[in-house]
């Protein structure tokens, strides 16, 4: 006889007082008196509860309308307890499944008791769905054909991993289980979760360690756009950024970046000018190859990069770009020529040459049809010089002005009028038209009292043709000059150092607009409507926008963080790279729980660690333009010190092996047995990763742009091994060894093998659009991290390097660029740290999960 409590018959009274399997009934079966039924093991999930109240009620554990009677062994019956009761996969999980429904007791007779035929009853009517229903994990309404009968427990796991949208709440952190991996039989696999809280910024840090720079403003109405870049210092490793405002600025936000195709948006692109209105915008800037890149963008918001063609050549300048009626026109210089550039998109592009007498283009404005641009051009001088002439050629500031779309241009004359002298200083469209500004000074008083009094002066035309004096402003020292038909600008010299804003809505009166720090450095001005003065710049290594805290603009500051290596044993994972500009270390018992570890500061980052028999071990580089080696070492891996490394290059990579710890830098090995004393051997090429395989020391990495490999016995005497001609494109950055078997990935992401301990390699495949980007060994042989084409990650499996199967790894794919970056092995399982590259900023993910066989 079964035994109940209280709790159960509550939970059978609710039954029978109300409609059997109704809405009610269920809602307080699950959410009700579930929570509350005595006698349940506490390992029991909130669903498991649930249905140990559904069954102690006597109705079906189900979904949707009110059950049916099902066959014995409908597996619409039993899909539903094996979900909800399917244990953790995992090595700490240990509850075993729930049966599927209740067990018949025994009886004496093991004879099967005779079938008799049902009498026949009518068709069931469809419930129609209840949107206030209780939906449980389980089948749908729609009837099933009867399954097989139950397949063992590690099915279950398996078919669990699989059910599309199913979430898991594992030890509170939540994994969801993609479709990607339907039809998989490998055990469940959790996948990796976001970890920005786990890998903690320092918190003490007053900088966030990369460099950020606002290269230009524009403003169109009520919208703003500044573009510029953000990077960790390296050249080539530039981020495109994109801030803008829709509220005359107000409030910024970050833009989106896209391309065309959904492909990897590449790093060290950076725009340098930016212009648009009426429903399209337009960027140029240089790629890290010396090319010319676009931006578009129809609403400020979301951006598309274009990489333009035959238009624009490597030896060209471009200075400037402006919204036309028709598109754009951007000018620029090529081989001492100027040279105009022509968009009707902003995405393609025409050139024109052949701008005869003109040097180069600077500045550029638009009003209604006309353009006028500023530059120079080449004039003869001619000088005595100890009583000979001598006559050179010196580029002369000029404007020109064209009225079919910048295809001509034709010389203009601006005056110097009311004590202006010198060039014009900035170019742009405002309040009745075109407008430009000079250095102006007068001088008054008698001889020997005569005083001279500086200012600027502001030079306007409504056509770009005829130019008069529209006002004077009490500024001199002029850095910027913009504006839009909301008004106009000035950033002028002030006091200690310090800028002064004038403004006028008008041209003919100014006002004061407020102060720029000494420190800023200034590189665009505009205004936006309602009088809004956007400033853009920059201040040490951070990006400026006058009158606006950046820290507060989701995604536009973010502290640096990388993780750059992983090592682990039993009871101690450690994490190093860098945080905020410094080096960092964190650490975690059972390689979940993370938190960074104390030790005396230092700026730069740490790119490996390994643990041997005289403590942990971890190398890297201090910053600044000449760094030096940055060595930290640790009995126990949470308490660290740093600790002597000979003068020289930086090491980028640690081993330890038979003869002690050996770490690797550009053109230099190193090998120690105490952690206090280092011997240096000079080595040709520069290596980037050190493995220890059965044996020896195995290096790779680059001789030139060439793949390179090196071996050692002793970690001291290294030999180059022989790689075949076009074995490999580039550097190799990874290698692994499990025995004698060593696997190496490079640049391209195609796996190099070596089966004799490096003598000789042969190349091998990952067998799909993969590109490695991390390699571990395994007690069971070797794990890669990859991307796709599609920039999603995926995780390999390998005994032997040369035949590598796909393991089912749940949420790799998605918005952004997925990547896993780092592996190591924690026992038999697998330890990984990557990004979620998003158009805002960097995920870090953690990935933690036992390797199948």
């Amino acid at each position: 006889m079964t035994a109940r409590t209280p709790e159960r018959d509550e939970a059978r009274r609710t039954a029978e007082e109300e409609t059997g399997g109704s809405r009610q009934v269920r809602r307080r079966l699950t959410f009700g008196v579930a929570g509350d039924l005595a006698g349940m093991r506490t390992a029991l999930s909130p669903w498991q509860r649930a249905y140990e109240a559904w069954r102690a009620a006597g109705l079906s554990w189900g979904h949707g309308a009110p059950p049916r009677e099902r066959a014995v062994g409908d597996a619409a019956g039993v899909n539903a307890v094996r979900l909800a009761e399917a244990p953790e996969t995992g090595p700490d999980a240990t509850t075993e499944p729930e049966p599927a429904g209740p067990v018949p007791a025994k009886t004496e007779s093991t004879k099967p008791a005779p079938e008799k035929a049902a009498p026949k009853k009518p068709a069931p009517r469809k419930a129609a769905p209840d949107p206030d229903d209780v939906l449980v994990a389980g089948p749908g309404m729609a009837a099933r054909k009867q399954a097989p009968p139950p397949r063992p427990a590690r099915r279950l796991r398996s078919r669990l991993a699989v059910v599309t949208g199913l979430v898991l709440v594992a030890g509170g952190v939540i994994f969801t289980v993609s479709q990607e991996e339907s039809g998989s039989d490998e055990p469940g696999i959790p996948g990796p979760v976001a970890a920005d809280a786990l890998f903690a910024p320092d918190p003490a840090a007053t900088t966030d360690g990369l460099v950020q720079d606002l290269a230009t403003v524009a403003a169109a109405g009520g919208t703003l756009v500044a573009a510029g870049t953000e990077s960790d210092g390296v050249p080539g490793r530039e981020r495109t950024r994109f801030l803008f405002s829709v509220d005359g600025g107000h409030a910024w936000s970050l833009g989106r970046i896209a391309t065309p195709d959904g492909s990897e948006l590449p790093f060290g692109d950076d725009p340098g000018m930016v212009s648009g209105g009426n429903g399209l915008w337009a960027a140029l800037g240089r790629s890290s190859d010396g090319g010319t890149v676009a931006w578009t963008s129809q609403d400020a918001k979301t951006w598309t990069r274009h990489t333009l063609g035959a238009a624009f050549r490597s030896s060209d300048t471009m200075n400037d770009v402006t919204r036309t009626g028709d598109g754009f026109v951007a000018v620029g210089a090529a081989d001492g020529r100027a040279v105009a550039w022509l968009s009707a998109d902003g995405g393609a592009w025409q050139r024109v040459e052949g701008l005869k007498g003109i040097s180069g283009l600077d500045r550029v404005a638009s009003s209604g049809t006309v353009l006028v641009a500023h530059g120079t051009y080449p004039r003869k001088v001619t000088r005595k010089r100890r009583g000979k002439k001598v006559t050179r050629t010196v580029p002369t500031p000029g404007t020109w002005r064209s009225t079919d779309g910048g295809r001509t241009w034709t010389g203009v004359r601006i005056p110097q009028a009311q004590g202006s002298y010198g060039p014009a200083k900035g170019l742009t469209s405002g309040p009745g038209g075109f407008a430009t500004v000079r250095e102006a000074k007068r001088t008054s008083g008698p001889k020997k009292r005569r005083k001279t009094a500086r200012s600027g002066v502001l030079l306007t035309s409504a056509d770009g043709l005829k130019w008069r004096v529209a006002s004077r402003f009490p500024g001199y020292g002029i850095e910027l000059f913009g504006g839009t038909r909301a008004g106009f600008a000035v950033l002028v010299q002030g006091e200690k150092g310090a800028r002064r804003i004038l403004r006028s809505t008008d041209g003919a009166t100014w006002k004061p607009g407020g102060t720029v720090a000494a420190p800023v450095r200034s590189s665009g001005l505009t205004v936006a409507s309602g009088g809004t003065i956007a400033i853009s710049g920059g201040q040490g290594d951070d990006a400026y926008l006058h009158g606006v805290d950046l820290r507060t603009v989701p995604g536009a500051v973010r502290p640096e963080r990388a993780i750059r290596s992983l090592a682990a044993v039993p009871g101690r994972s450690v994490a190093v790279g860098g945080t905020n500009g410094g080096a960092a270390i964190w650490t975690a018992p059972d390689g979940r729980t993370w938190q960074r570890a104390r030790f005396p500061g230092a700026g730069g980052w740490l790119s490996d660690v390994v643990h041997g028999g005289k403590g942990w071990l971890a190398v890297g580089r201090t910053s600044g333009a000449k760094p030096a080696p940055l060595v930290m070492t640790s009995q126990d891996g949470a308490s660290w010190q740093k600790a002597a490394f000979p003068a020289g290059p930086p090491p980028v990579a640690v081993v330890t092996g038979p003869a002690g710890y050996v770490a690797a830098g550009a053109g230099a090995m190193w090998r120690t047995a105490d952690l206090k004393t280092w011997k240096r051997t000079d080595l040709d090429g520069a290596p980037s990763d050190v493995a220890a395989a059965a044996a020896k020391y195995v290096a790779v990495g680059a001789r030139g742009e060439a793949p390179a490999v090196w071996t050692s016995a002793d970690g001291v005497t290294w030999t180059a091994a022989e790689l075949p001609a076009g074995l490999a494109t580039g550097p190799l950055t990874d290698v692994a060894a499990h025995g004698n078997i060593l696997v190496a990935i490079g640049a391209d992401g195609a796996p190099l093998v070596s089966a004799d301990g490096g003598t000789t390699w042969g190349a091998r495949g990952l067998g799909g659009d993969f590109n490695a980007t991390a390699i571990t060994s395994t007690p069971d042989g070797f794990v890669v991290a990859a991307v796709t084409s599609a920039r999603n990650a995926v995780v390999l499996a390998s005994a032997d390097g040369g035949t590598w199967r796909r393991l089912p790894v749940p949420g790799l794919s998605g918005a952004g660029d997925q990547r896993l970056t780092v592996l190591t092995a924690m026992g038999p399982a697998v330890l990984a740290t990557g990004v979620t590259d998003g158009p805002r900023s960097e995920i870090p993910l953690l990935w933690k999960a036992r390797v199948p066989r």
